[in-house]
């Protein structure tokens, strides 16, 4: 049975026990699924269904179920669950998850679940909430394996044998008396070093860490370069704070894309978990107004071209024609700059050179495309001055379309701008309305040097 027809059956059988009310059997079905499932399937229920869910879950199993889910669903279900509770889930977490959860309340509802917290375990999670959450302190793990140089191999495995299953175990972190970093052991040297070896005999001083206040999007590219499964964190004093592991920075890679994604839409990735469609419409609606006040150039435009430029109407029915063309060569021009700003593989050094062959590329396209838009234009019947306004307009317009496109992210960048935003709506409507600029332009010289 393929895996999508069982997942519907589980689904349709929890439907059929949330509808009878069995609470019994509700729990029986609840431990034998894996809460990561449970977390999938939320979005197939109703506000009432999930409150009965995460009731009927244990502590732990509804702990995985929240940091799962999505933000909306996870919000809804966190504002009917008591302090109290709230408090054990988030002691059946990872630090930095339970951290996310707290941080994600109202002040005061997060001061009264801290409250509830064991002491201990407290003092770390205000310690993490101190962070920003989009920065490496923010997303990392405290509970880290950290010990001096001279402790042995073998009591550092009694060591781990002994840690918390929540324990980042990629690597032994080796410190000096005051925390400060001085290297690292991976797990395979130290399983197959010599049991009375120290661990300042075995480990490695050339160690890669981050800021606490580092960029999580700066982490990712870190882990990504050099294939790490955990990265230690510093402050700025060099002591270790903690470690980031690979599955932390797969949730930034995600989150990243997702925002760049909604910015070339101009856009919010916050709409996605928002089901208000007046909060939808506030992320959109600013950027159309923009672009509403944009495209009043382009209708200045036809405005004076309509009372200057003879066969006007012939040269009105390309416009469509000319934006389109010269609106997908920006688009692939400034969505390839975007791409390869994002991987690091377009150096400043490279900037002009790089602006230089989109727009040869493009100049290309735009001859041959203006050529045979001239020649349909000749063909249907249009007059064959119509038609070399067309071609010449379209090559030019095109070429300069690329320029913007490839630019606009450059330039972005060079200010500390996402890039991303190069291809959103706004520099789309700016490029509607200089296609436009250039076509009767062009077409109004034409005319004036070729008479009719």
């Amino acid at each position: 049975m393929p895996a999508h027809s069982g997942v519907s059956e589980l689904v349709r059988e929890l439907h059929v026990i949330l509808r009878d009310g069995e609470e019994e059997a509700l729990r029986i079905f609840l431990r034998l699924v894996r809460p990561e499932d449970i977390a999938e399937w939320l979005d197939f229920l109703s506000a009432d269904d999930r409150q009965k869910i995460l009731k009927a879950l244990d502590h732990e199993a509804a702990g995985t179920v929240l940091t799962d889910t999505t933000t909306s669903i996870r919000s809804e279900l966190v504002d009917e669950i008591k302090p109290e509770r709230l408090a054990r889930i988030a002691e059946t977490l990872p630090a930095d998850d339970a951290a996310d959860l707290i941080g994600e309340l109202e002040e005061e509802e997060s001061e009264e679940v801290l409250q509830h917290i064991a002491e201990e375990d407290e003092e770390v999670l205000r310690h993490l909430l101190t962070y920003p959450e989009d920065t490496a302190g923010g997303i990392m793990n405290p509970e880290i394996v950290a010990l001096p140089p001279e402790t042995t191999v073998d009591e550092t495995i009694s060591i781990l044998r002994a840690a918390d299953d929540d324990t980042i175990m990629a690597s032994v972190y080796v410190v000096d008396k005051d925390n400060s970093l001085m290297g690292f052991v991976r797990l395979k040297e130290l399983v197959t070093a010599d049991a009375n070896s120290s661990l300042g005999d075995i480990m490695s001083t050339d160690v890669i860490s981050v800021p606490v206040d580092a960029d999580q999007e700066d982490v990712a590219d870190l882990v990504d370069k050099y294939d790490f499964m955990a990265i230690p964190v510093v402050d700025r004093e060099y002591h270790l704070v903690g470690a980031i592991t690979v599955d932390d920075v797969l949730e930034v890679i995600e989150e990243e894309a997702t925002e760049d994604i909604y910015r070339l839409a101009g856009s919010s990735a916050e709409e996605e978990d928002s089901e208000s469609l007046f909060h939808v419409a506030r992320y959109r609606l600013p950027w159309l107004l923009v672009c509403l006040m944009g495209t009043q150039l382009s209708t200045l435009v036809q405005t004076v071209a309509s009372h200057r430029v003879g066969l006007y109407e012939q040269i009105s029915i390309f416009t469509a024609a000319i934006m389109a063309m010269s609106g997908n060569t920006s688009l692939q021009s400034s969505t390839t700059t975007v791409r390869r700003l994002a991987l690091d593989t377009l150096p400043r050094n490279r900037f002009l050179r790089h602006v230089s062959r989109e727009m040869s590329v493009a100049l290309m396209m735009g001859v041959i495309c203006g050529l045979l838009a001239g020649v349909l234009a000749i063909l249907f019947g249009h007059d064959p001055i119509i038609g070399l306004a067309l071609g010449i307009a379209m090559s030019i317009g095109m070429s300069t379309a690329s320029l913007l496109g490839a630019s606009m992210p450059i330039i972005l960048d060079l200010f500390g701008i996402d890039p991303a935003v190069a291809s959103g709506p706004v520099v789309s409507t700016i490029n509607d309305s200089l296609a436009l600029t250039v076509y009767f332009a062009v077409a109004t010289l034409t005319l004036m040097l070729i008479p009719t």
